[in-house]
């Protein structure tokens, strides 16, 4: 193995959200001058400047939004903001170990808002009055009922047979872009196999599994997963960077998902292959200078690596910041053309010529001057 892995471009979807940093001033500026409506208002259009106009009624009291395969009531009356979300029908469903479910549920991950069921129906609610809105808190609460129902709605389809409320508003890919999103994803794959066999037989293991993560962040930057996958690869993804189990069954974990991935055949994929309407994102939308901050210590390691010609571990450093800023947050386009850069050129080169270009791209980062 004397070459890096090749570098697969996203082939479609959004790289750096919605988000509108430059309005979060206006939320939290409303909410210090107690003018509680306003900053609801002003939450709202820092999450999409059009989120508003598109998706509320005339008198703005009512704001109906679409966030994958739900959609989120936000309603505010008499001084109060409720919010609901329908997440499934269990009508036919298997009701004992999915209702077990949700009581894990709303004892945790959930903090703020719970699932209740009426009518054979599962729903988030949470409410509280607009003088309680807090800026951070409401993003928070936003945030945790996207992300869960994201995470959950598949997952109670999936292995207890609910339905959804809501037909989900998803766009899928075209033939030519799922053929091409099975070929990318079994390459990743079957190029992550051989490189775990390479370092195996070193007695690397430690870089098998730094591989084996790679490959899950490959392949969601290629495919921008979604759906079922979506939910398991993260699963996956924290067993695998669990340090209380030790490494060899952390690579098994992995290597098992990603022969799953390939079990489940071209079809199968492409049920994970869409795009939908995004409310509140998962990923973190992050400021160039916050990328510069958070690659410190990475470009620190790949630098002494680089300086000591041990290449392969400076690719590994660089390769597992990068990707793993592209899998948690969604940053400027500035950044994204600058790290993706590096990746395209670092594809498929030797070791030592794509340690130079990945430290390359991370120094590109820290000496753009981005505004704080």
């Amino acid at each position: 193995m004397t070459t890096t892995p090749k570098f697969y471009v996203n082939l479609w979807g959004n790289l750096q959200g919605n988000l509108n940093g430059s309005l979060w001033p206006n939320v939290t500026k409303a909410w210090d001058e107690r003018r509680y409506l306003d900053s609801v208002y002003s939450m709202l259009d820092y999450i999409n400047p059009s989120l508003r106009s598109k998706y509320g009624n005339s008198t703005q009291t009512q704001f109906t939004v679409p966030h994958g395969s739900v959609v989120v009531d936000i309603q505010i009356k008499d001084d109060k903001l409720n919010v609901t979300c329908p997440l499934v029908d269990i009508t036919e469903s298997m009701r004992i170990p999915l209702l077990r479910k949700i009581a894990e549920l709303n004892f945790y991950p959930l903090n703020l808002a719970q699932i209740r069921l009426s009518s054979n129906q599962l729903a988030f609610h949470y409410s509280t009055t607009l003088d309680t809105c807090e800026p951070y808190k409401i993003y928070y609460v936003l945030k945790e009922i996207c992300s869960s129902a994201d995470r959950y709605d598949d997952e109670l389809r999936e292995k207890f047979k609910a339905k959804n409320i809501v037909a989900p508003k998803v766009v899928y890919p075209s033939s030519e872009i799922a053929t091409k999103a099975w070929d990318n994803v079994n390459e990743i794959i079957r190029e992550t196999f051989d490189y775990q066999i390479y370092f195996d037989s070193q007695r690397w293991f430690g870089s098998s599994l730094d591989f084996l993560m790679l490959a899950l962040k490959r392949i969601d930057l290629c495919i921008q997963t979604q759906g079922y996958l979506k939910t398991e690869m993260e699963k996956v993804a924290a067993e695998m960077a669990n340090g209380q189990i030790n490494v060899t069954e952390r690579v098994q974990v992995g290597r098992k998902f990603l022969l799953q991935i390939q079990a489940t055949g071209k079809e199968g994929l492409a049920k994970s292959l869409y795009q939908v309407d995004t409310f509140v994102p998962t990923k973190s939308t992050i400021s160039g200078a916050k990328v510069k901050t958070m690659i410190k210590d990475a470009t620190t390691k790949t630098y002494e690596y680089h300086s000591g010609k041990n290449y392969i571990g400076s690719c590994i450093e660089s390769l597992y910041c990068i990707y793993d800023l592209f899998y948690r947050n969604n940053m400027e386009n500035t950044v994204n053309i600058i790290l993706i850069g590096a990746l395209t050129n670092a594809s498929g080169k030797s070791w030592a010529d794509a340690s130079g270009i990945l430290l390359g791209g991370l120094q590109a980062i820290e000496a753009t001057p981005f505004p704080n």
